[in-house]
């Protein structure tokens, strides 16, 4: 889910949840006179992670510049709040503002939650039918500033806080027992860097081009931090249009730590915006390898689908990984188009690993 924080620049509303049946109404309409457009919604939904829950969402999108510009993507604003029957909550507002073009990239979140959840410890080999509950309060913040140093390529500075706290878990229980860092109430405050280079054709739905974005952030006690951890996240993705209405999409995506890396840090496996099909932190490490692979279909005007797989593990050093111990999930899924032209898409996917490991998802933009 969203709310955990390690996909920095993606697009999530409070729907980015696995859901039942979305049911309830959605008011979208367009401010002409400034070419904005605005989504609000009641949300329904049902997730192994949250039981039901119900909430509120709401979107804004827009240029910055006119809307004949085709230099300048669009840029949103999202925010949401839900509840849960598990007495979970989550509110949050997220932006990502695209300046006259894409000069600079301003991206920021800020979120709260309260969330009880599920924990099988540390690693690839854990059990799928031995977990326990742990509760856990988070505050998370972060923001990132790119600058177009050529027509591709983005230079960026960004800084990321985040505070964990109110841990209750069982006594003499594996979160207890496990030996990891982040089991008492702790802060995380990092300065960072980041390099990207993207010749996608849009930001939403792309059918051609690369995305390729390296960010590495040093958590330091010097600025308030109670860990000393560096981590380096590296997405590399690439669009290639097939045939007419169909697209070709992959995503290698490493996700890496090292130092006292405690537990809301760690890479986190699986989710809406990862393994679909595993439930998000089934299995947790220092760091993370995934590769995805997707084929989307256009169907009729706004409708379209796609098929998708994946693979990868975690794992607590480089030295162990091992390819005879990867994990696989797959699936399909339905989009509509919100936004014709952009291609902003509300998506139902379903994914798929074993009896243990499926589920229902519905969110707005892509997996990536």
């Amino acid at each position: 889910m969203k709310f955990s924080n390690h996909k920095v620049a993606k697009i999530f509303l409070c729907c980015t949840l696995c859901v039942s049946a979305p049911d309830l109404p959605a008011q979208f309409f367009t401010d002409t006179t400034k070419n904005i457009h605005y989504l609000a919604a009641p949300v329904v939904f049902n997730a192994p992670e949250t039981g039901f829950g119900y909430g509120v969402s709401g979107s804004m999108s827009f240029k910055t510049s006119n809307r004949h510009d085709t230099l300048t993507r669009t840029s949103i604003i999202q925010v949401f709040g839900f509840l849960t029957t598990r007495q979970q909550n989550v509110q949050a507002i997220d932006a990502s503002i695209n300046f006259p073009k894409q000069k600079y990239i301003w991206q920021s979140k800020l979120s709260h939650s309260y969330f009880p959840d599920r924990f099988w410890g540390i690693g690839s080999e854990t059990k799928n039918n031995e977990w326990e509950r742990y509760i856990y309060q988070n505050i998370f913040f972060s923001t990132h500033l790119k600058k177009k140093i050529s027509k591709t390529v983005f230079i960026g500075a960004l800084y990321e806080f985040q505070y964990v706290y109110n841990i209750r878990f069982a006594e003499k229980g594996i979160f207890e027992t496990e030996n990891f860092y982040g089991k008492q109430d702790y802060k995380m405050s990092g300065l960072g860097l980041s390099l990207c280079y993207d010749t996608r054709n849009i930001s939403f739905f792309p059918n051609k081009g690369v995305f390729l974005q390296s960010m590495v952030t040093g958590f330091k006690k010097e600025i308030f931090s109670d860990y000393d951890v560096t981590k380096w996240i590296c997405d590399f993705r690439f669009f290639q249009k097939t045939f007419k209405g169909q697209v070709f999409a992959a995503q290698l995506y490493n996700y890496a730590t090292f130092g006292s890396t405690p537990l809301k840090q760690m890479a986190s496996f699986g989710g809406v915006d990862n393994m679909r099909g595993f439930y998000q932190g089934r299995f947790r490490g220092n760091n993370m390898t995934t590769l995805i692979a997707e084929y989307r279909i256009h169907l009729y005007k706004r409708f379209s689908m796609t098929l998708f797989g994946g693979t990868g593990n975690v794992f607590n050093d480089y030295s162990d990984f091992d390819f005879t111990k990867l994990k696989y999930s797959y699936g399909g899924g339905l989009r509509f188009a919100l936004l014709q032209k952009e291609q902003l898409n509300i998506r139902l996917d379903y994914g798929y690993s074993s009896k243990f490991n499926q589920g229902f998802y519905f969110t707005i933009g892509e997996c990536f």
